[in-house]
């Protein structure tokens, strides 16, 4: 079986929900969100051992590159002293492999953009499991701001979901740079790997179906 690695995007919230995603990386520099996970009220450490068992138990990774993380994750807001304990501490304490997202949102919106046009493989750069389904219709009913063409419509505040997916498009490469890289290493450079992530990651499928090869 062909095994991909990839990385997790996280917008933190407790009161206000929580988005996590775990984004496979193709060889042909394209990604597939495989997994959603959204809750609210739920405690730092008891997110990290959730996070653990997907990633581990569904996503089949002993561990991700990365979680690139956004929200009020530092913040020590009403704890006195140097000692308070942030929820960046916690999340850290229990493993996670944290990164500052990169909260520039006219270029993470611009990025969003990219990742959803069609690459020349014949779907998005980006794709996404149908069981995300809170991250597939926030997408769609997602509105410009009339007042400002390249940002979100203030009105619409259930972005969770979307802003932990501009913190995965910030983290990454511009996937045309990638292909333009692929292409001047000549069309051998993916081999039978590449052919078999374009057959595994279509957007109907579980990544990894088309993997399975008969003894």
């Amino acid at each position: 079986m062909a095994r991909f690695d990839g990385f997790c995007s996280l917008d933190w919230g407790f009161n206000a929900p929580f988005a996590c995603y775990w984004w496979i990386c193709l060889p042909d520099g394209r990604l597939h969100i495989r997994r959603e996970w959204k809750g609210r009220e739920t405690f730092a450490e008891d997110f990290a051992k959730g996070f653990w068992e997907i990633t581990k138990n569904e996503i089949g990774w002993q561990r991700p590159r990365y979680v690139v993380v956004g929200g009020d994750v530092k913040s020590r807001s009403g704890m006195k002293g140097p000692k308070g304990e942030s929820v960046w501490d916690t999340l850290i304490h229990y493993h996670l492999p944290l990164r500052d997202a990169d909260k520039d949102r006219i270029n993470g919106w611009y990025r969003v953009h990219e990742l959803l046009k069609p690459s020349p493989f014949g779907t998005p750069w980006l794709t996404a499991d149908p069981s995300c389904k809170y991250l597939l219709r926030t997408i769609a009913a997602a509105a410009r701001d009339p007042k400002e063409e390249d940002e979100l419509d203030p009105k619409f505040t259930d972005d969770h979901g979307l802003e932990s997916v501009r913190y995965g498009a910030m983290s990454r490469p511009s996937p045309t740079r990638i292909l333009a890289e692929m292409q001047q290493m000549g069309p051998m450079h993916a081999g039978t790997l590449l052919k078999d992530a374009i057959a595994a990651s279509t957007a109907h499928q579980t990544l990894g179906h088309a993997n399975v090869r008969g003894r």
